[in-house]
């Protein structure tokens, strides 16, 4: 154990001294699982051939870039995927700072996902010291060792969660802490994507592995008495759950414990968990407070709707993990000033998949101060103020979804809070307005905009704003959209 230690320490400071401005032939790198050998093109490209310890192969194909250190992901013939959660195109950056030697490679312009340390060491050596650094305290590896996705796939997520609480709280970092920063958040954002419904019960439940309890409902007072944490709400097909038939009802409302409050209230600002109908200007909306592992499913055109105007149909304080899944939500009728669809602040990895946000006063989507908001093949469409709006939130990736017909502000508007936001195969249409309201930088890849020739199209030209990828088209027309093929 003492020999495999030793060879950690070599390997994060053997290369010290050394000054090399790229990548030479025979330089070896290992992330975790495959180590790279590196074969050197006339134009100065790498092609790092890779093998585990079982004999797969992976290759990495990088063109040199402009800067110095800096390489660029490119594709082969035989590529189908970007490794690492990468997109081809991306920055690859050859970092060689306080005795740290390793290629960095970019899932966001700013956020390193995966990192190859450059060893002197054969397949079997790099495996052994993997193993040896997976058994260690993760609480004593955020300082002292550069971490790796492989490793990090193996952390529960509140495991990794207090890891980056530890980093965030550091006011001077060095070169490993700010990476595994980056590398941490990067990492818990996939693991709760990934896992989507199928979330074990944390230990202090006493059912860690278990699948987690699901509710059948069909109707809005067995929904309201089923939300909670560590769970699945199943919703059947064709069913409406009008959340107003009980959140306006006090007595029906409070049988199981649930809070009837005020517009503001002092539980919001402490740890327990809460499930609270708050009075709004025309009626009562519902909040959760410190609900964690919620997944709301329906069957085919299951909808969850509210009456007032002036009502977020779902808001989300310091909630963790909740997933809407294949659910219509909406209003009854439109509202103005307040009343979007669904409302976050102070969560991370809110996650909507094969959603229908519809109808609503203001926004489809409204996040304050939130990390990891993912949204996938889900339509925004017909609200009153905008798509939706984003400030001081982190990591909010928005994959194949239609924004459609909506109006009249900012229909993006995304503040200069905000960090690595993304557009990936989106489709815009039809909406009135200026269509972006920019004020950090943006990714879009693969999208299509389609905006009328009379209305502003915002900011979306702002290089300082826009990060423009590839397989993006822009039309100026009106036209509706076509089906997604599917």
């Amino acid at each position: 154990m003492k020999h495999v230690a030793l060879f950690i320490i070599a390997s994060l400071f053997a290369f010290i001294g050394i000054d090399a401005q790229v990548i030479q032939k025979g330089d070896k790198f290992f992330d975790g699982e495959y180590l790279y050998i590196a074969e050197i093109g006339q134009k100065g490209d790498v092609y790092l051939k890779g093998m585990d310890i079982t004999g797969h192969q992976q290759d990495l194909n990088l063109r040199k870039g402009s800067a110095k250190g800096e390489y660029i992901l490119t594709q082969s013939k035989k590529d189908e995927t970007a490794p690492f959660g990468c997109l081809f195109g991306c920055k690859v950056e050859y970092v060689r700072q306080q005795g740290m030697n390793f290629l960095g490679f970019y899932v966001e312009e700013h956020c390193m996902g995966q990192t190859l340390v450059l060893t002197p060491d054969n397949i079997v050596s790099c495996t052994g010291q993997q193993r040896f650094a997976e058994e260690a305290d993760p609480q004593n590896q955020v300082s002292n060792w550069l971490m790796n996705q492989k490793y990090l796939r193996g952390l529960h997520p509140e495991v990794m969660q207090g890891m980056l609480d530890k980093l965030k709280a550091k006011k001077k970092k060095t070169i490993i802490e700010r990476t595994n920063q980056d590398l941490i958040a990067y990492a818990l954002a996939m693991e709760l994507y990934a896992k989507d419904s199928e979330v074990s019960v944390p230990d202090d439940e006493g059912l860690e592995g278990e699948q987690i309890p699901e509710f059948p409902v069909n109707n809005a007072f067995d929904f309201i008495t089923a939300l909670g944490s560590h769970r699945v709400i199943s919703i059947e097909a064709e069913t409406t759950i009008n959340l107003s038939d009980v959140l306006d009802d006090e007595e029906l409302f409070t049988v199981y414990g649930r809070l009837w409050r005020p517009d503001y209230y002092e539980e919001r600002d402490g740890s327990r968990e809460f499930i609270v109908s708050c009075e709004r200007f025309d009626g009562r909306q519902l909040e959760l407070v410190n609900v964690e592992n919620l997944t709301i499913r329906g069957g085919k055109n299951s909808k969850i709707v509210v009456r007032p105007r002036y009502a977020n149909v779902f808001n989300l304080y310091r909630c963790s993990n909740i997933i809407f899944d294949n659910v219509i939500i909406g209003h009854t009728e439109e509202g103005y000033c307040e009343g979007g669809v669904i409302y976050t602040e102070g969560s991370e990895f809110v996650i909507v998949t094969d959603c229908d946000l519809y109808g609503c006063g203001t926004y489809g989507l409204e996040a304050r101060k939130s990390h990891g908001i993912n949204m996938t093949n889900t339509v925004i469409h017909d609200c009153s103020y905008g798509i939706m709006t984003l400030s001081q939130s982190s990591y909010s990736i928005f994959r194949d979804c239609d924004f459609v017909r909506c109006r009249e502000f900012g229909l993006v508007d995304i503040d200069d809070g905000c960090q690595e936001t993304q557009f990936v195969g989106c489709r815009f249409a039809q909406n009135q307005g200026p269509l972006f309201a920019l004020r950090s930088r943006v990714t879009f890849e693969d999208c299509e905009f389609h905006h009328p020739e009379d209305q502003e199209t915002g900011n979306i030209d702002d290089k300082n704003f826009v990060n423009i990828g590839h397989g993006n088209k822009w039309y100026r027309d009106n036209k509706p959209l076509k089906p997604r093929v599917k």
